[in-house]
């Protein structure tokens, strides 16, 4: 069996450092765009839904029929759209529908309960 000369070994060191410290950075910035997108901004969607709910919580202030019946009108044609789930269509009518039928403080709870459930930016972020 032969020996290997130390010179040798040191030169295998040499060349694999380099790649050892790419494949580390690699994996750093890999890992890093995980935790940067699970940051980002609101999507269109998101901004235009939390827009919608606004409308609705500022008719129901002002005890506006009209601007509820707009805001009604708007909320079905997102979720025909898919822009809406259904769940989150079925709340939003709740509290249309509550409004919509005189119970002004009741849809104000229920929309502000919503919000509170379903920020626009999770906190921390």
């Amino acid at each position: 069996m032969r020996k290997r000369d130390p010179i040798q070994v040191e030169k295998v060191s040499g060349f694999m450092m380099p790649l050892l410290q790419n494949l580390l950075i690699c994996s750093v910035l890999f890992a890093s765009t995980f935790t940067v997108a699970g940051c980002s901004r609101p999507t269109v969607t998101a901004r235009e839904n939390r827009r919608l709910l606004d409308a609705i919580l500022t008719a129901i202030t002002m005890k506006n029929e009209k601007w509820l019946a707009d805001d009604n009108e708007i909320a079905k044609t997102r979720h025909e759209a898919g822009q809406l789930t259904d769940w989150e269509f079925e709340q939003l009518s709740k509290i249309i529908d509550k409004g919509s039928s005189g119970e002004w403080k009741t849809a104000e709870e229920l929309g502000y309960e919503f919000r509170k459930a379903h920020p626009f930016v999770k906190e921390g972020r």
